[in-house]
């Protein structure tokens, strides 16, 4: 990193009241919105994160008596297939169902979100009332044709103080209010480590009890089994995010692109804990080529879940449906449209939880 580089990371860290590394081989931060619908103006609108007092606390007294747990969802929706729109709403659908079976995921990370998927979700009723967006549209993509996005609960990360876009004169943003699960909006930014792709990490701070800073990315690592290998790097850089948030709690998740030896221990290299390995040792948790249709390459465990100071309860694997079918004459399923059968995505998803422990309210922005 040049010298203004890292004086103008220093001041992005500054304004943001943001704790970030300073990168060698990566470009300054780019902070963006995070987003909600506003029914008024039927627009996707900014919300500032929760304003913090001068020692890193929310401006607000309220007690905690909740234990901070959350669950999350990462999943690559394939950005190559057809049919964009409808395989979101498929997923969507999925998601739907977890909330009415009371196991729906506090966040969600998106990897391969194409232009046409981003635009059906954020025109989705159910994604406008439910969930805080890091994207209101493609502004912060630049000439990706896909990218990663990230979503946020609304119910466990509150609504608003104020009624946004009320006040057609007022140029204030709507702030981020206390939320019944007690969790608080902090920053997102994209950081852009080196790449062949031109991808990035979406990372975002989120707070329990008004001080405990938790960082999640969202990484779609490079493709292929291309040398030099430039996964090792970006996971290097993802964990140092991680350590210079506060005391070091956080999360990477998203489409790791394990396909070489090297790849399958960046977790551990990095003194992360891989989350399956950790909870389901010796077990395959593959997300990926199961169907067959990945040669040369073998099916494997390419989305992976990894996590620094924080205690892992639960990870399992859930697998994508496909678009609903014909039904013939004899009762049997049949493809339909070109005659294909199109699963939601070819990845997997996977759903992990896990608790905040050492909460106490303390984490300074040192």
């Amino acid at each position: 990193m040049s010298f203004m580089s890292s004086v103008r990371t220093r001041y992005l860290a500054w304004s943001h009241s943001t704790p970030l590394p300073d990168l060698s081989d990566a470009a300054p931060p780019v902070f963006q919105h995070w987003h909600i619908f506003d029914k008024s103006t039927c627009k996707w609108v900014f919300v500032q994160p929760s304003p913090l007092n001068a020692q890193g606390r929310s401006e607000t007294s309220t007690p905690i008596p909740q234990t901070p747990n959350l669950q999350l969802l990462t999943w690559n929706i394939d950005a190559f297939g057809g049919r964009h729109e409808a395989r979101m709403e498929g997923i969507l659908s999925s998601l739907q169902q977890m909330l009415v079976n009371g196991n729906c995921p506090d966040i969600v990370l998106f990897q391969e979100v194409s232009r046409k998927a981003l635009a059906y979700l954020l025109q989705n009723a159910w994604a406008r009332e439910f969930w805080i967006s890091s994207e209101a549209d493609e502004t912060n993509w630049a000439d990706v044709p896909f990218a990663t996005m990230t979503l946020l609960s609304r119910s466990r990360f509150g609504g608003l103080s104020g009624n946004p876009g009320s006040n057609p004169e007022s140029t204030s943003p709507p702030t981020a209010a206390v939320s019944n699960g007690l969790f608080f909006l902090g920053p997102v930014w994209r950081v852009k480590y080196p790449s062949r792709f031109n991808r990035d990490a979406l990372c975002c701070d989120i707070f329990w009890n008004r001080t405990t800073r938790i960082r999640l990315v969202n990484v779609h690592l490079d493709s292929l089994p291309i040398q030099p290998n430039r996964r090792p790097r970006q996971v290097a850089i993802a964990a140092s995010l991680l350590r210079t948030a506060s005391v070091g709690r956080g999360v990477i998740a998203g489409d790791w692109n394990t396909v070489t030896e090297e790849d399958m221990a960046l977790a551990q290299k990095n003194s992360l804990t891989d989350a399956w390995e950790h909870l389901h040792p010796g077990e395959d948790g593959f997300t990926w080529g199961l169907d067959g249709t990945g040669e040369p390459f073998p099916p494997g465990r390419l989305d992976r879940v990894a996590v620094l100071g924080i205690r892992l309860v639960d990870i399992r694997v859930v697998h994508p449906q496909t678009l609903p079918t014909a039904i013939d004459s004899r009762g049997e399923r049949i493809a339909s449209g070109n005659g294909e059968i199109v699963p939601w995505s070819d990845h997997s998803g996977l759903v992990c939880s896990f608790v905040i422990d050492g909460a106490t309210g303390n984490d300074r922005n040192d």
